[in-house]
């Protein structure tokens, strides 16, 4: 092949390389990893434990305020029986048989337990803070996946700039070669361009290794391998709707619902304490059959009580203050959590601002790059410039197409975060 064969392929090669390079999306879409990661993620399954259990402690403290049914039978062997002879009985008086049979049947109902009372209300918020709290998981767990499905997006994009790139720099190392043979090109351009073809290599080794982990990374999140990028449109570069109407939404996330379901479970639990001061009223019928009919000479008796019990110690004060301040302390988290919430929603609207900003540079930048890359293809042809020019001009266009790349990708990861921060799913579009 000519040297001008061999440039005209390379110059063809180095456009080609950077300005139809586009990013990668993974065949899937975002929702196939999310939809999976919701149900497959290790926090999800815990937190689902957990609520299961809050649910099972509520029920446990429902069940101390309601009624309760007992049966108990009784077998005793008395040494001596106790039998008595009344004159003129037809038969002897069994007082107490040797082989003494009982069985109790028995009903307590609580009647007033303003104490236990709050303590269900309590554990029943907590139960419903647990399921929010798994709705937060899921957040959470989804914003993972998103950050690593992006981080998969720009690697493989990425990947497949750096492959073309090397094949740049290879045609750019084979017309060097051809020239040098010819006596027009020196020692020192052919070793720039064989290191220029390392170089490229190591991109590529980068990208796949990115690529791999943020692979492996969205497998152990939803449990779904990743397949093979494939080419996709870029962000519009649309601004988002006005910051009051995102941070509106602060008051509709899993999160902050979870933790005003804590507050009033602490404010409960401090309501089931001063409770406690109180007295409790209780009935209780108990049945009764045996044999030992003693001197009433029936074998079923029943009893009915109505209790009423006060207790009051040291430690039932302190266990009220104590619950006080654990109120006081669940309603500074709320406050500190309804914050937290804005501030995502303010940081993750910002970033999408500063993204949109720094996607359209970056494209800018890479255009500008490839321009470069030409000008520099062409100047070394006509005796103009040097092989170091036209190495370092490559160097630059990929460089300017991975920041490119970076940027679109912290760009699509920004505007995902912003919806996830407002209670939302990544991929709904539409205006709060």
């Amino acid at each position: 092949m000519r040297p001008r064969q061999l440039l005209s392929f390379y110059a063809t090669i180095v456009l080609a390389t950077f300005s139809a390079a586009t990013p990668a999306l993974a065949t899937q879409p975002l929702e196939k990893f999310v939809s999976e990661a919701r149900t497959q993620a290790f926090d999800v399954k815990e937190l689902e434990a957990t609520e299961r259990q809050r649910d099972a402690e509520a029920d446990a403290a429902l069940g101390r305020i309601l009624p309760v049914l007992s049966a108990r039978g009784v077998y005793t062997r008395n040494q001596y029986p106790s039998i008595v002879n009344f004159p003129g009985a037809p038969a002897p008086v069994v007082i107490t048989p040797q082989d003494q049979l009982d069985a109790f049947f028995q009903i307590d109902v609580p009647l007033f337990d303003a104490s236990g009372y709050y303590r269900w209300k309590s554990t029943k918020g907590i139960a419903r803070a647990a399921g929010e709290q798994r709705s937060a998981a899921q957040i959470d767990v989804t914003r993972a996946v998103a950050r690593s499905y992006f981080q998969f997006l720009g690697a493989a994009a990425l990947a497949s700039s750096a492959k073309t790139s090397v094949q740049a720099a290879e045609a750019n190392l084979s017309y060097v070669v051809v020239r040098r043979e010819a006596g027009a090109a020196t020692d020192l351009d052919k070793e720039r361009a064989r290191a220029n073809v390392e170089r490229a290599r190591q991109d590529v080794a980068d990208a796949e290794l990115l690529g791999q982990l943020a692979g492996r990374s969205l497998e152990t999140l939803s449990g779904v391998t990743p397949a093979p990028a494939e080419p996709f449109a870029g962000d519009d570069l649309h601004d988002e709707a006005p910051l009051a109407q995102w941070t509106q939404l602060a008051g509709e996330t899993p999160t902050e619902r979870a933790v005003h379901r804590l507050a009033e479970a602490a404010n409960d639990a401090r309501k089931s304490a001063k409770a406690a001061l109180l007295p409790t009223i209780s009935a209780s019928a108990q049945e009764r059959l045996t044999n030992a009919t003693g001197f009433t000479g029936h074998d079923n008796i029943y009893t009915l009580q109505l209790i009423a019990a006060w207790r009051f110690d040291y430690t039932t004060l302190k266990t009220a203050s104590a619950q006080s301040a654990a109120g006081e302390v669940a309603l500074v988290r709320e406050a500190r959590s309804r914050r937290a919430v804005a501030d995502a929603i303010f940081e993750a609207y910002r970033r999408v601002e500063n993204g949109v900003v720094k996607s359209r540079s970056a494209r800018a930048q890479a255009v500008a790059a490839n321009k470069a890359s030409e000008l520099a293809v062409e100047r070394y042809e006509s005796g103009v410039s040097t092989q170091l020019d036209v190495t370092q001009a490559q160097r630059d266009a990929f460089l300017a197409e991975a920041s490119r790349i970076q940027a679109d990708a912290d760009l699509a990861f920004a505007r995902a975060s912003l919806r996830l921060a407002a209670g939302r799913s990544p991929s709904d579009q539409r205006n709060p």
